[in-house]
């Protein structure tokens, strides 16, 4: 089963309930999708060993060989070729896509591709837990493109389990991770930003037609209702994990709460229980 931890929102507790599932099942492929922010393995404990380079191509232009027609400016749909009329256009490559597009249509043929490094693949393990992680190159804004490399090296290592710690919000860079999903597990709080982009995110899910269902975190900090959003999308609550200090004193460590909270481990043990009743 390939389980996708999200939430519409950061800060719900999306990573530290990812990290409670793989440790209480070491067995299962842990994978950091927040490939923005991925800190998955600090709360495994787990360090690199290995990366794996993730590159792109991205257009350059032949100077000596471009007769300023402007072409490739109009044909890109990104925007990531400037002309002003004349002149060489210039590519702005944080914006290019490499979707090949522009090569095609330039007439004299002065358009190739160079492959430029936009993140990597770390692997690691640690405990008999094995983990990957994409990571962002700094200033690359290619994020769904390092999430489905991330994805391929994690097909390449025969696991039947995943436990995908996802980007949070509703935009690309989720919609690419729950691609992968046999069901979506969503991290929300009851509070009003809880309820509002927990709204989002099963329209998302729904969208997508991915079964979902539900985890609240920090119960007692809010008492803003979400059954009704439950019956609505036709979804369960399937665990609720109160706030407590300890909770966030560990998080500020770089620990898991699995680890240290005697109750969360349990509830998280519980968690599982509903996953395999409601969805194997």
């Amino acid at each position: 089963m390939k389980i996708a931890v999200a939430s519409g929102k950061g800060g719900t507790g999306k990573t530290s309930i990812s990290a409670s599932l793989v440790l209480a099942r070491p067995r299962v492929l842990a994978i950091d999708l927040d490939v923005e922010e991925p800190n998955l393995s600090i709360l495994l404990g787990c360090a690199e060993t290995e990366a794996l380079s993730v590159t792109m191509p991205s257009a350059k232009i032949d100077g000596s060989a471009c007769i300023s027609c402007g072409t490739c400016a109009k044909a890109c749909v990104y925007g990531a070729i400037a002309w002003l009329g004349g002149g060489i256009p210039v590519i702005n490559g944080s914006l290019c896509r490499g979707c090949g597009l522009c090569s095609r249509v330039c007439p004299p043929g002065a358009i190739f591709e160079e492959e430029q490094a936009v993140g990597e693949v770390r692997s690691g393990k640690c405990g008999g837990i094995s983990f990957l992680e994409g990571r962002l190159r700094v200033g690359s804004v290619n994020t769904v493109h390092v999430i489905g490399e991330t994805v391929k090296k994690a097909e390449t290592l025969g696991a039947s389990d995943w436990v995908m710690d996802c980007p949070p919000g509703t935009a690309c860079p989720v919609a690419a991770s729950l691609r992968h999903a046999d069901m979506a597990l969503l991290v929300t709080e009851p509070t009003p930003f809880g309820r509002s982009d927990l709204e989002g995110m099963l329209e998302l899910t729904a969208d997508m037609r991915i079964p979902s269902a539900l985890v609240i975190n920090k119960t007692g900090i809010g008492n803003v209702p979400l059954e009704d959003l439950c019956r609505r999308f036709g979804t369960e609550i399937l665990a609720r994990f109160p706030f407590s200090r300890s909770a966030a004193e560990c998080g500020a460590r770089g620990e898991s709460p699995f680890k240290t909270d005697a109750g969360w481990a349990e509830t998280t043990r519980s968690l599982w229980s509903e996953i395999e009743r409601r969805f194997s």
